[in-house]
């Protein structure tokens, strides 16, 4: 059983590139947060009711058999339950992001080539829009470390 989430293009090459499988279905550790969000908002599939089914553009996240909550019928997630996901793997993405290349940043290496040089070692493809998303998230991160605050809730 998948779950379908409409993820930034850059969002959903990360997934598939460290969590995807062979056939291009994410599959969180055991254990992650993203694991605990979908055991705590699952909802059972109504009697009668058909799973979701892919849009274009949307990621496949397979849903876990957990013990209290079997695939096969607890399949569904409600539009707040994929906000929050949404919103976890967005915090792991910029913790990376920041993680990796915070240093680069220390040792006034060019920031513009390490963003790249990290997105092809994520798997996100040289797209422009992509590239410049993730500028803007680590600058962002910057200014506020600088400033001596947390960076913004997204």
């Amino acid at each position: 059983m998948n779950i379908y989430l409409s993820l930034p293009k850059y969002l959903t090459e990360w997934c598939l590139h460290d969590w995807g499988d062979a056939q291009g279905v994410v599959r969180f550790p055991r254990g992650s947060a993203e694991n605990d969000v979908l055991e705590m908002m699952l909802d059972k599939l109504p009697e009668g009711g058909a799973p979701q089914l892919r849009e274009d553009g949307q990621v496949a996240i397979a849903v876990p058999d957990f013990k209290s909550k079997p695939a096969p019928y607890w399949c569904v997630l409600s539009e707040d339950a994929r906000k929050t996901l949404t919103h976890v793997i967005m915090v792991r993405f910029r913790v990376q992001l920041w993680k990796d290349l915070y240093l680069v940043e220390k040792l006034s290496l060019p920031i513009t080539d390490s963003i790249y040089d990290w997105m092809t070692r994520h798997g996100i493809e040289h797209e422009e829009k992509s590239w410049e998303a993730i500028r803007q998230m680590f600058f962002r991160q910057r200014k506020a470390y600088r400033k001596g605050h947390t960076p913004p809730k997204r």
